[in-house]
């Protein structure tokens, strides 16, 4: 049984990522869309907290990486035990996506789909890209995102080839957003490596 793994942003909730999900899961996949651990002061969840005092900082603190390792812990122990996984996620949850490379399940990772968001640090990116062999990768970025700035997330697909990922990059000229125009070339994406991995 293979899984299709959504994450959502920050103060985002399951439910709101649920039917994006559903319309990019593949008949006979697998979907598990969760809310993340933890409450945002705000409004919704976060899969860590994320202010805008850390985010000027720049400074990962300890409660942030507890925080992340519980999150990884919180996503392992909810996929089934076996079968491959297309992991994937918008904005923070793109992130714990790409975190999910460093976790025991990385090695049954078959894709990725990364929407809105930027890389985790070079160094940690590198080695996650690094310790298993190289999937298909989605990546898609508005140039109009203030939230992420795109000259900040190019970066990470830019990585992820100098790693010899291959990486399928869609740009459009909206913000920070998943643009409805561009859902089926992200089902299609995903119906390719389930297919290949049937």
């Amino acid at each position: 049984m293979q899984t299709l793994l959504m994450l959502h942003g920050l103060t985002g909730e399951g439910d709101m990522m649920m039917e994006f999900a559903k319309k990019i899961c593949p008949e006979g996949c697998n979907l598990i869309v969760p809310d993340a651990p933890f409450k945002h002061e705000r409004r919704g969840y976060c899969w860590w907290e994320y202010s805008d005092k850390l985010r000027k900082e720049g400074v990962v603190t300890e409660k942030t990486l507890t925080e992340i390792y519980q999150s990884i812990h919180f996503l392992e122990n909810i996929v089934p035990e076996e079968g491959k996984i297309i992991i994937g996620g918008f904005s923070q949850g793109a992130a714990m996506a790409q975190i999910m490379l460093l976790s025991k399940i990385n090695k049954r990772i078959s894709g990725m789909v990364l929407l809105g968001t930027r890389g985790i640090k070079d160094v940690h990116l590198r080695e996650g890209l690094r310790n298993i062999d190289p999937v298909p990768v989605l990546w898609m970025h508005g140039k109009s995102d203030e939230i992420i700035p795109f000259n900040e997330a190019i970066t990470l697909p830019n990585t992820m080839s100098e790693e010899n990922w291959n990486v399928k990059k869609i740009v459009h000229e909206r913000g920070h957003v998943i643009p409805s125009g561009h859902h089926i070339t992200i089902t299609n994406f995903v119906k390719e490596i389930y297919s290949n991995n049937a």
